[in-house]
């Protein structure tokens, strides 16, 4: 590879360098993708960006990328440079897909610890009934200061879905996953609805 190639690729404009050529290695390589997909990941369509379909996509991206890198005065073949650039591609792919985002749970699905409760169970909040803000907000700020651990959470959790916040925005300011708001909110409705905090709203 020439130096004004070489310049071009560090400036950014590498697909400018994937000639007829190129295009025709990545071509004839494309059997290469599937294999090393499924040899690297372990497959989840509920997680976005872990599906086949993905990853594949990611995998043709990077054979692209390794058609743009590959040196053949190196002494290896383009199958196995490609095989390597398109595993690490995939690596770091579904770590960032992994950091980025939580698995999908369905609204029938039991919550972990959750007393057998599923995620549908904890959709209806105090909020959605005819009653003013204020008047539950009042009621519960009152049974915060009476109750602590996760009760306290989920009550805490309450008011500030009443305020507005959704239940992933309270659990990123958690540090948790969405569904253990939902979980604490749910033991906490139960608890003020057996002790009577809750009377005025049934």
């Amino acid at each position: 590879m020439n130096s004004n190639a070489k310049e071009k690729r560090k400036r950014g404009d590498g697909m400018a360098l994937l000639n007829e050529d190129r295009k025709r290695m990545v071509e004839d390589h494309l059997y290469l993708v599937k294999p090393v997909v499924l040899g690297t990941i372990d497959l989840n369509e509920s997680v976005q960006g872990l599906g086949f379909d993905d990853l594949y996509q990611t995998g043709c991206e990077a054979l692209c990328h390794a058609a743009l890198q590959y040196d053949p005065d190196r002494g290896a073949s383009f199958a196995t440079f490609a095989k390597v650039v398109v595993h690490n591609q995939l690596i770091s792919h579904c770590r960032k897909a992994v950091s980025h985002q939580w698995e999908t749970e369905y609204l029938d699905a039991p919550i972990k610890d959750g007393d057998g409760l599923t995620y549908a169970d904890t959709l209806t909040d105090l909020c959605d009934h005819a009653f003013s803000d204020v008047d539950i907000l009042s009621v519960l700020v009152d049974a915060e200061g009476r109750y602590s651990g996760i009760c306290k959470k989920g009550i805490h959790a309450l008011i500030l879905k009443c305020q507005g916040h959704t239940g992933t925005e309270i659990a990123a300011d958690y540090g948790v996953k969405p569904k253990y708001v939902a979980s604490w909110i749910s033991r906490a409705k139960n608890r003020l609805r057996a002790d009577g905090s809750l009377a005025c709203f049934m």
